[in-house]
């Protein structure tokens, strides 16, 4: 009978079990169960005996060849009758098959062992009757905190050569009772290994009637009946192995097999198992702060959700009828502790006792597309989840996932695709929606301080969906100094003379709500251009190392069966590489596509800063065989594309950088300046509009302080904006602006506007500390073209689709500055009685004194 356990790893029907070689390990580590003694007993009278046949029909490769696989089921004691022969081609076949093993679970099981020969030669070695029996407790899910208290015997064979034949036989008696005469199981007809013969039987009787359902060119069984008892056998060659693909999907099973069931339907399945989860009626302490001023419902359901996920640790035990009903919430709850049977009903006996419809559901971690082909059976569920219904719409918790995210419609559930819900009168499987698609996002920022230097590396990732989930039990599970080492040495392969600035951090504050789980790296990077081997230049290069690893697929050669992808995601890098000048970058979008992904490749560039954008999106967790090689071969193309290189030609003997025109533009300007200065200060010479010299003060002590700095503040602003870096003039062409050329005119104008206001700044310091007559009217011009020049810088970079956020402060003050001071130079008694000081009189003045002293001499 094929016995399977909820929450347990389901057995692999796709793979020949293999006897393992470490069995040597149980006599040092397991300790021996003294209280289970396994007899050796003749073979029950209701088997059919099957012989050997010594001669091999299959090809003898490999350490060992199956001569026989020989399984006999007896509905009706309730027995189970394994056979098997077993040719050892090789030393490794000796050194695998020299110990044999079967199992069992001792609450409501017994074995017997009947034969075990060494077929040698023709000559049949009889070793049971003085070989040892030795049983433990094997606990192989022990690392998944699984306890299923079945035992393992084994008998160690002494004497065992190349070319003999293993042949042993044994029983297991006893179904489980939770299966109240139920029964179903999947009998294989081809395996992963060749098999000359392959014997099934299965009796049964006419008041269990048997539902068989074949698969892949299975046969039907000789069915025959005597009185009561009907038989069904299938006796049939195994030669045809089937050998799988590398890659396969896990749903995916093509071997010829028959499925045989008792259950008519899911709901005879759902009748059996659903007893099994009712609780005991009695209401359970609320294990979780609720405010009913404050809390809505979801807000209640998802901090029930969280509880059980996080704080029912996950543990089970599994034997006997254990491995199918769950434990009472109440008990649960108060050990703190379950497995998925448990932690499902518990959280649905806390929503059901808020007034929240919810039930346990049963799923198949594996099987999960074929589910609605296969007959109805119990045994095909290995995991329990919950449904509930909240608002109008239905959801599906997986409470054995710890650190889950974000609201109800955002949970993380795995792609089950069906599940039984456990209710009454549920009849149907039910159809579970896929999840939402996972993202991650990456903006890395490389900042260069020169060419051939070095750069601050900084890196934002933002994950979503079951990646900020993982992402939020990696940042828990382990401490600071471990992750901040493997993700530097996780760049360093990119950047060898990387370092950290400092230490990774983590921001989660959206957990309840988007799950958004964002990390933050800094790097400092040394040294990080190269130097090239073909000529006298260096480069930078980036690569976009996370989509490499999530899309560096297995490699496959030419197939009909599927190929398993990964879960559908999405995923999107920037990488924004700020430069000292800007760079000659011309590439074409990239576009690489078919119905299962899409990828994107995006270039763009806007003055000092080269921006590129990955996309990638995964559409379909598996692609048809026939796909495969053209699937692969775009993703070779794909990564070709990961990495981006900035080449700088020539850096030692590259020609000066300085931009001649800008120093033409600043010579013409300087003399026009200088001309200008000259002239109004000895040719514009107004008549005062007062007569009492005061002194400099009260509120003209501010625009003094302004002038003194304008010069200063201008210097600065010329260097600050690169006028005389050569390539800010090519850096609109590079950018891919259509009107290049008119943004470059009035880049000139604005160099030649700035040279012109720092001579006109620095002529009215002369006139305001010399109180010249002319001053007040000059400023007034100062503030009007400052205020008209900002206006029509902005429009003229507005038109051409430049947003300048620093304009709108500017051009604020500029209104602010002209509309106190113009209006104040222009009216103000404190100015007029101060600024009255006529270059002409002091010419006038001197022109006497020069000729009082030609008289005197």
């Amino acid at each position: 009978m094929n016995e399977r356990k909820f929450c347990s790893q389901p057995p692999n029907p796709n793979r020949m079990k293999y006897f393992l070689i470490t069995i040597l390990c149980f006599y040092l580590f397991t300790p021996l169960v003294k209280a289970q003694k396994v007899d050796k007993t003749h073979i029950p009278e209701w088997v059919n005996g099957i012989e050997v046949n010594e001669t091999t029909n299959t090809k003898e490769e490999g350490a060992f060849s199956y001569l026989l696989i020989d399984l006999q089921d007896n509905l009706l004691k309730k027995e189970k009758y394994v056979h098997y022969a077993v040719k050892i081609l090789n030393g490794d076949g000796v050194q695998e098959l020299s110990d044999i093993s079967a199992s069992y679970d001792p609450d409501f099981q017994n074995l017997e062992f009947h034969t075990v020969n060494i077929i040698r030669n023709g000559l049949v070695i009889e070793k049971l009757t003085n070989t040892t029996i030795n049983t433990y407790q094997r606990e192989t899910n022990l690392e998944r905190s699984l306890y299923d208290g079945s035992l393992t015997s084994v008998i160690n064979l002494s004497d065992v050569r190349e070319g003999d034949i293993i042949e042993y036989a044994y029983t297991i008696s006893g179904f489980n009772p939770v299966n109240k005469g139920n029964y179903s199981s999947v009998f294989y007809q081809q395996y992963t290994l060749p098999v000359d013969r392959i014997y099934t039987r299965l009796l049964s009787n006419e008041d269990n009637e048997i539902t068989i359902k074949t698969f892949n060119g299975a046969t039907e069984p000789k069915k025959t009946k005597k009185g009561n008892l009907i038989e069904y056998i299938w006796d049939t060659p195994g030669l045809n192995n089937f050998i799988y693909d590398i890659n396969t999907p896990y749903w995916y099973d093509n071997q010829s097999r028959v499925y045989v069931s008792t259950f008519a339907n899911w709901e005879e399945v759902s009748e059996l198992l659903y007893p099994l989860y009712k609780t005991e009626g009695a209401n359970l302490d609320v294990p979780v702060e609720i405010d009913s001023s404050t809390d809505s419902e979801e807000d209640i359901i998802i901090k029930l959700i969280h509880f059980v996920q996080d704080e029912i640790r996950y543990l089970g035990f599994e034997s006997g009828i254990g491995a199918y009903k769950p434990n009472k919430p109440s008990s649960v709850l108060d050990r703190r502790y379950g497995d998925c049977k448990d932690k499902s009903l518990l959280l649905s006996s806390l929503l059901q006792n808020q007034g929240i419809t919810a039930y346990p559901i049963l799923v198949n971690t594996r099987a999960t597309r074929n589910m609605k082909e296969l007959l109805p059976s119990h045994y095909l569920f290995n995991h329990c989840i919950v449904y509930l219904k909240h608002g109008g719409r239905t959801y599906f918790i997986d409470p054995t996932i710890s650190n889950q995210g974000g609201s109800l419609a955002r949970i993380a559930t795995p792609d089950y695709k069906f599940g039984l819900i456990l209710k009454e009168n549920s009849k149907e499987l039910t159809s579970i929606p896929k999840p939402n698609e996972p993202s991650l996002r990456i903006v890395e920022d490389i900042l260069i301080d020169s060419l051939g230097g070095s750069a601050t590396f900084t890196i934002k990732s933002e994950y979503t969906g079951n990646k900020a989930d993982f992402m939020r039990s990696y940042f828990k599970n382990n401490t600071t100094e471990s992750i901040n080492k493997e993700y530097l040495n996780f760049y360093s392969s990119l950047y060898p003379g990387i370092s950290s600035a400092n230490k990774v951090s983590y921001i989660d504050d959206s957990r309840p709500w988007e799950n958004i789980f964002t990390t933050n790296e800094s790097y400092l990077v040394e040294n990080i251009w190269s130097d090239s081997e073909t000529d006298q230049g260096i480069y930078l290069e980036t690569y976009a190392i996370v989509l490499d690893g999530l899309i560096n697929y297995t490699k496959s050669a030419k197939r009909e069966m599927p190929y398993y992808t990964s879960s559908p995601f999405n995923f999107e890098q920037v990488t924004r590489i700020m430069l000292p000048e800007p760079w000659n970058v011309n590439i074409p979008e990239i576009v690489i596509e078919d119905e299962s992904f899409k990828y994107k490749k995006k270039i763009e560039r806007i003055g000092n800063i080269i921006s590129i954008t990955h996309n990638y999106k995964l559409q379909e967790e598996s692609i048809e065989g026939h796909t495969v090689s053209d699937f692969l071969t775009k993703h070779d193309k794909i990564r070709q594309q990961l990495g981006f290189q900035l080449t700088y030609d020539n850096l030692k003997n590259s020609e000066s950088n300085l931009s001649w025109l800008s120093v033409f533009i600043t010579v013409v300007s300087f003399m026009i300046g200088i001309i200008l200065i000259m002239f109004l200060y000895k040719r514009y010479d107004p008549q005062p509009e007062g007569s009492k010299k005061l002194s400099i003060g009260g509120w003209l002590v501010l625009p003094a302080i302004g002038l003194v700095l304008t010069p200063f503040v201008l210097i600065s602003q010329i260097f600050s904006e690169d006028y005389f870096n050569k390539g800010i003039w090519e850096g609109f062409s590079l950018a891919g602006y259509n009107n290049a050329g008119a943004l470059n005119a009035y880049l000139g104008f604005e160099l030649f506007y700035n040279i012109l206001l720092l001579n006109f700044s620095i002529l009215l310091i002369l006139l305001f500390f010399k109180k010249r007559s002319s001053l007040p009217k000059l400023m007034t011009i100062f503030y009007g073209i400052n205020l008209a020049m900002i206006l029509f810088g902005s429009f003229v970079l507005n038109q051409s689709g430049i947003d300048d956020p620093t304009f709108g402060a500017e051009i604020f003050k500029a209104i602010l500055s002209a509309g106190i001071w113009i209006p104040y130079f222009l009216v103000s008694k404190r100015v007029k009685e101060t600024f009255v000081v006529m270059h002409n009189s002091k010419s006038e003045q001197a022109d006497l004194l020069v000729n009082n002293l030609e008289k005197q001499f």
